[in-house]
């Protein structure tokens, strides 16, 4: 398909990867070695391949769009994604994700575990209900020991009812699910509940985050 349209594609791994060297990474791809690059700003250690894609576009359209080392590396420290694991400030840890498919919540999972000890994880579940809900809680439940689920707006949005539904057939005893009437009231109680060694996440759909977004000011 590339070839037809006279594109050139780039396969990750093959074509161009990021090798991890200690506090740096090196990328690798068709417009050269780069050595003694800083970690991305975000956290989550497949950002590194995130960051080598970026690259990547970057060297493709580089007789168009020049970018300056400095400034690729300006990019990388300064770089903010919200809602892609956004960690609010302050106690108890309060974490955002907009994961809302199987393959984004084992990388939520994979951050979470990465993020060491706290007495116990509430989760904070909106999602569409078109959406892979089962796959998506069968990614994160092992992360998780309390969860609030609540609906979301509109016709395309899962009741909390079958969010709770959900919950039970992953497994999930029934005393730790509740359910809210909307996600920021799910949020507020979570924080009211959560200790100060505690983690929240709330997850599911940019609609959830923003949600929680809002609920925090």
């Amino acid at each position: 398909e590339a070839a037809r349209v006279g594109a050139t594609f780039y396969v990750a791994g093959r074509d161009f990867a990021a090798i991890p060297e200690g506090a740096q990474w090196r990328y690798r791809g068709p417009g050269g070695d780069r050595y003694g690059l800083p970690h991305p700003a975000l956290r989550g250690a497949y950002q590194l391949g995130n960051a080598a894609c970026a690259i990547a576009a970057i060297d493709a359209l580089r007789d168009r769009l020049p970018v300056s080392a400095g400034a690729l590396r300006d990019g990388l420290v300064g770089v903010e994604l919200a809602g892609r694991f956004q960690v609010l400030p302050g106690r108890p840890t309060r974490v955002l994700d907009v994961a809302h498919n199987p393959h984004a919540a084992r990388a939520l999972a994979a951050c979470l575990a990465s993020m060491g000890y706290h007495a116990e994880t509430h989760a904070v579940l909106g999602m569409l209900a078109d959406k892979d809900v089962g796959g998506v809680i069968a990614a994160v439940k092992g992360q998780v020991d309390r969860w609030t689920v609540a609906p979301l707006p509109g016709p395309r949005g899962a009741t909390a009812q079958a969010l709770a539904d959900a919950l039970e057939r992953a497994g999930v005893p029934a005393a730790s699910v509740r359910t809210a009437p909307d996600v920021a009231t799910a949020w507020r109680a979570a924080v009211a509940e959560a200790g100060e060694a505690d983690r929240i996440v709330a997850f599911g759909s940019f609609l959830t985050v923003a949600a929680a977004l809002a609920a925090e000011r």
